[in-house]
């Protein structure tokens, strides 16, 4: 399927801190995003705990610090470079101003991870041009922990 990238990226050192954005993702002007999977998986996990995944829309931004602009990988040889920007964050973070409508909260035993990968198009996730949307999680372990975040998604138009 054209038009379709990845991030998938690991976050160091994270401590307790809830909630943590972990990535939030920004759609260009010009198009909308459609989220098609994603997932927060412990990097290092010796001991299972209640994990919980989010997905929410960011009203404002702000300026948040401690985030790493990431390239998303096009899925298909020969796509143009995505026009989305994804920032994912660090153990020192500080959040967006405001988040909005929560779209997805689960939890997830943390030995497996968070995964929302949606059975239809009818519940993917859409982001209007200059939308942003942000992966958080709760429940963090204690002990300072590496979690992989993975986002896949399109942009339509």
């Amino acid at each position: 399927m054209r038009g379709v990238y990845s991030v998938d990226v690991k976050i160091a050192g994270v401590t307790s801190g809830n909630p943590r954005t972990l990535a939030y993702l920004t759609a260009p002007a010009g198009k909308v995003v459609e989220l098609l999977n994603v997932s927060i998986t412990n990097e290092n996990n010796a001991t299972n705990f209640q994990l919980a995944g989010q997905v929410a829309r960011i009203t404002t931004l702000g300026s948040p610090t401690g985030f790493t602009s990431q390239t998303p990988a096009p899925l298909e040889a020969g796509d143009q470079a995505a026009g989305s920007t994804v920032n994912t964050g660090s153990s020192s973070s500080t959040e967006p101003t405001t988040y909005g409508n929560v779209l997805i909260e689960e939890g997830a035993p943390s030995l497996v991870g968070f995964r929302w990968e949606p059975n239809s198009e009818a519940e993917r996730i859409y982001v209007p041009p200059s939308g942003v949307i942000g992966i958080r999680a709760y429940n963090l372990s204690a002990s300072s922990t590496d979690y992989a975040v993975k986002l896949v998604f399109r942009e339509i138009g």
